[in-house]
């Protein structure tokens, strides 16, 4: 029955917009399906990251995380902000596959700076978590299991985001291309934002 609690609470955080759900409508719209499931496969890995982190222990961590993340932040900010500036100002939407190829870890690497620069993520799973654990049994163990738990759930409903809004760019990519570069450019602006004061 737990875990159906679980489950439960997962789909309720996940399905709330945030600035991972931003970025992957964001650049699904610009670069099509396969970008969202890019950056889906990007956050995937930031939270192997912070579960492992949160399983190795809270307490050792936390005195050092502020400064990092911040840092990440700023950083993933600035990025962020300037690929959106770009999409803004293209007046082409390439769909070439080759190209897309080129710039499979620019996707990856977005997801994993904003799910690691957002220090409510962490902060998150560290309060979360801890609310389905059995102090009887191995914490460890039970953190990376309701972790990877978690994390299906995460990747199950942000890639249906990417499916959706990738389908919706194929309809009208020939006709709105300038409107689908502002609408992506906008967003990945605003995500950048977002990290900053979120």
């Amino acid at each position: 029955m737990e875990i159906i609690y679980f489950l439960i609470a997962s789909f309720l955080v996940v399905v709330v917009p945030g600035p991972t759900v931003s970025l992957i409508i964001a650049n699904s719209l610009k670069s099509g399906m396969r970008a969202g499931i890019l950056n889906v496969v990007g956050t995937q890995i930031g939270l192997i990251i912070l579960i492992l982190l949160l399983a190795l222990g809270f307490k050792v961590i936390s005195p050092f995380l502020e400064d990092v993340i911040k840092v990440v932040r700023i950083i993933g900010a600035v990025y962020l902000m300037t690929l959106g500036y770009l999409s803004f100002t293209s007046k082409t939407l390439s769909d070439n596959s080759e190209k897309l190829n080129k710039f499979d870890k620019k996707f990856i690497l977005q997801g994993l700076i904003v799910i690691l620069s957002n220090p409510k993520a962490f902060l998150f799973l560290g309060a979360f978590i801890p609310q389905f654990i059995d102090i009887n049994q191995s914490i460890g163990s039970q953190i990376i299991y309701f972790g990877i738990i978690f994390m299906i759930v995460g990747a199950i409903f942000d890639g249906m985001y990417a499916v959706i809004f990738g389908k919706f760019r194929e309809i009208i990519i020939n006709k709105y291309i300038n409107t689908l570069n502002k609408l992506g450019g906008t967003l990945l602006f605003f995500v950048g934002i977002w990290l900053l004061f979120y």
